[in-house]
């Protein structure tokens, strides 16, 4: 049998003797396999993002609305009549707002988030991410809101709900329906941009029945609130959820492109003395 010459000239111009030539195609086959699963991995990422729910909530510009008698928890950083004031002027200028909780909405779980547009032209958003336990919502006599008639209902105990913000903040406050049971906490832990935490805590059960307590804890520009959490011991129900956002901070990758821009017109004028931008427009 003659040897297949079109085989034998096809290695002998290649420089490859058959073996190797079987040993790259494999190679080549193995690497095609891995983009292939590499493609396949990404595209299970985005789909498991896009099945993360999340709710849409339009904010509004007042707190308390029902004029119940609150008490100001301790640790507070500010009193409800000055979150009042406050959020009032940041929803004006569209830098705050209040999620009042008087749309239904179905159950959030962990993982998902939940979308705000706030201040008078609902054209800014403030996006927080939910760890630890799953929220509802649910009804609440005129007793317990202090806005309309429904409130945030967190159940499952002790339970900590952890809110990652996408936007910092300045201030955060919210309020406690007044439960009738003094045993029912509650702690509002705001987590700053160097990582340093505060705390406030009250308990569900004022002095007057239609009492409520506040939780307020505030920033600064410098070192912002960047995630709260809440925490309860047993069933407690919230209301007028109110924030306050920080200017915006530079993200790490445009603040390290301009570095590296600065450093590189720096190299240029040391390799060509006298060199400026102007010159060369």
């Amino acid at each position: 049998m003659k040897p297949d010459t079109k085989t034998c000239s096809k290695f002998q111009l290649s420089g490859q003797s058959p073996l190797v030539a079987s040993r790259h195609h494999t190679k080549t086959k193995a690497k095609r396999w891995r983009s292939i699963l590499a493609m396949v991995g990404i595209l299970a990422a985005s789909i498991d993002s896009a099945a993360a729910a999340s709710i849409l909530v339009n904010t509004v510009g007042t707190v308390n609305g029902n004029g119940k008698t609150i008490i100001n928890a301790t640790g507070n950083s500010f009193t409800s009549t000055t979150f009042g004031s406050d959020i009032a002027t940041a929803y004006a200028n569209n830098i705050g707002g209040v999620w009042d909780f008087e749309t239904i909405f179905s159950q959030v779980e962990v993982g998902e988030t939940i979308t705000f547009s706030y201040g008078t032209s609902l054209a800014n958003s403030l996006v927080m991410t939910l760890g630890g336990d799953a929220i509802n919502t649910g009804f609440i006599d005129t007793a317990e809101a202090t806005s309309g008639t429904l409130g945030l209902g967190l159940s499952n105990s002790a339970m900590t709900r952890t809110f990652t913000l996408d936007t910092p903040l300045l201030s955060l406050g919210i309020f406690v329906g007044n439960r009738g049971d003094s045993g029912r906490t509650s702690v509002l832990t705001v987590t700053y941009l160097d990582n340093t935490t505060a705390s406030t805590s009250g308990a569900n059960a004022g002095p007057d029945a239609g009492s409520n307590y506040f939780h307020g804890l505030s920033g600064t520009e410098a070192n912002p609130i960047v995630s709260f959490s809440l925490t309860q011991s047993n069933f407690v129900r919230y209301d007028d959820l109110g924030f306050i956002v920080a200017s915006a901070i530079p993200e790490p990758s445009r603040a390290l492109l301009v570095m590296f821009g600065m450093m590189g017109l720096l190299a240029r004028r040391r390799v060509f003395p006298g060199f400026s931008p102007q010159k060369h427009r």
